[in-house]
């Protein structure tokens, strides 16, 4: 049994400081080893309970034994997305230097809300946004413009349309809630990620005044559309605030015309809002980031440094051309927050978030940019926009699969159409095929994609935000695809 002080829970500093020896050993051990490791483990949750589930524990354990059951358990039933082979959903891959400014933020164990709590936390947070803008051509100077850092792209769009609802309103939504004016409505394309539609609801706008925008063959927001309902609402004594553009949609990528829809912004007096939380960081590159242009008239912007800029997760960024609006939005000040607050260029953080418990998320992002600068990770950005180029390469050269959506940024929909002729034109068929496929990828664990759907054909969506990917594992991952395949298709065949 662990024996500890009365009323303290630390252990001594040499059995400390073995034990961290011991948590620096798994993580490298990790690391090192990971190309070789199944990216799912393919248990059920049955078989993770019984390795978890007890009756909670009313005596110490010795922490050797739990580091022990962590290297043991926790790590075989962890799905690896910091492996070169997960090309899931939007997930990021983490840096090392990412680990060890995590280990000393949780070390640290600050508290960014008020200044005093945490003068690094602030200051430091500030850098970060303002470099966030800078990557990305989005200016952003303290204390007139700026932002705030959040658990992820859900919380920083929510934010920004807390804060659009807040501005735009015609009456003082905050005051005397939305039913003092008229319907307030926003647009966004059919493509646009449910965080909006979320947010819609819980600023209780209602899921049916977020205007569905219906998308172009190339997956962008159809201006026409996006006009005219606007003109319709209007008429029909809606009072429209914001339009959603996507710089870059889960599905398959695609960015917005962002020039166009800040027009009608402007001549509508629209707030102009941009979910750039997976595809933002893309517009700091060379080969891609004339897609970006009208990003910086935006009024608040979305993005994740822990998706493109390899920040471990959680790191979500709020930007806003107006940081008094996110203080209009959020600040409410109770008397023992009130009553300490020294008139100064201090910069309260807790006045500009919903979260007043917020950890040392900037340290890092910080640290991530220190350690490999812009210039690195816009170029690991730019060689992940080639692997994932260099897959549908392959695929169009393949008898057996092909492309339904081309890659725009680092997003290829694709789907398993086998080398049989006779069922190569046959969507019904493929369909079931490709979903039984996607179960089976899953279950062999060696790599991870998932699927989507694509002009209602269910097809597998690769995305490489991963800077451990490269065109190797790419060949493997595609062979690997392929000889489940064909053995999903020898089962359907009996």
């Amino acid at each position: 049994m662990l024996m500890l002080q009365l009323m303290n829970l630390d252990l001594d500093r040499d059995k400390f400081k073995k034990l961290l020896y011991k948590v620096s050993d798994i993580v490298a051990d990790l690391y090192s080893g990971l190309e070789e490791r199944k990216v799912f483990s393919g248990l059920n949750p049955e078989d993770v309970q019984k390795l978890f589930y007890e009756d909670l524990p009313e005596h110490s354990f010795e922490p050797d034994n739990v580091l022990n059951k962590i290297k043991d358990d926790v790590i075989k039933t962890s799905t690896l997305n910091i492996s070169p082979y997960f090309l899931a959903y939007v997930a990021s891959s983490g840096t090392q230097a990412g680990i060890m400014a995590e280990m000393i933020g949780v070390a640290l164990n600050q508290i960014c809300s008020k200044w005093h709590c945490s003068p690094v936390g602030a200051e430091m947070e500030k850098q970060v946004v303002e470099w966030i803008g800078e990557f990305i051509h989005y200016p952003l100077h303290y204390p007139n413009s700026g932002g705030s850092l959040v658990s992820g792209g859900s919380a920083a769009n929510m934010s920004c349309l807390a804060t659009a609802r807040k501005v735009k309103a015609p009456f003082d939504v905050s005051k005397d809630g939305l039913k003092a004016g008229p319907q307030l409505t926003v647009y966004a394309s059919t493509e646009t990620h449910s965080c909006i539609e979320k947010s819609i609801d819980s600023l209780g706008i209602g899921k049916r005044n977020l205007r569905k925008i219906k998308t172009n063959d190339d997956f962008t927001i159809n201006i026409d559309d996006l006009e005219k309902q606007i003109i319709n609402d209007k008429a029909n004594n809606y009072y429209p605030i914001c339009v959603v553009a996507n710089a870059g949609t889960v599905n398959t990528g695609a960015v917005d015309p962002l020039y166009k829809i800040a027009d009608i912004c402007k001549q509508y007096n629209l707030w102009f809002h941009i979910d750039a939380a997976y595809g933002g960081p893309a517009a700091g590159t060379n080969i891609v980031g004339d897609l970006f242009k009208g990003l910086e008239l935006a009024d608040s912007i979305a993005l994740d440094p822990h998706k493109w800029l390899y920040a471990p997760v959680e790191a979500g960024c709020a930007l806003v051309k107006n940081v008094e609006a996110l203080r209009g939005t959020f600040s409410i000040l109770p008397d023992y927050l009130r009553l300490d607050m020294e008139k100064s260029t201090r910069f309260e953080f807790m006045e500009h978030t919903f979260q007043l418990s917020r950890n040392f998320r900037a340290l890092k992002i910080w640290a991530t940019f220190k350690t490999y600068g812009a210039d690195l990770i816009r170029k690991s950005i730019e060689e992940n926009i080639k692997t994932i180029k260099y897959l549908e390469e392959l695929i169009d050269l393949s008898d057996d699969f092909e492309v339904l959506s081309s890659a725009i940024l680092s997003v290829l929909c694709f789907r398993y159409k086998t080398s049989d002729e006779k069922y190569q034109h046959n969507d019904e068929y493929l369909n079931k095929l490709n979903q039984e496929l996607l179960n089976a990828i899953e279950k062999d664990g060696r790599v991870f994609i998932t699927g989507t759907l694509v002009r209602e054909n269910i097809v597998l969506r690769a995305c490489c935000i991963n800077h451990r990917t490269n065109k190797k594992h790419i060949e493997i991952f595609l062979q690997i695809i392929r000889e489940i395949g064909q053995t999903v298709q020898a089962s359907l065949k009996d």
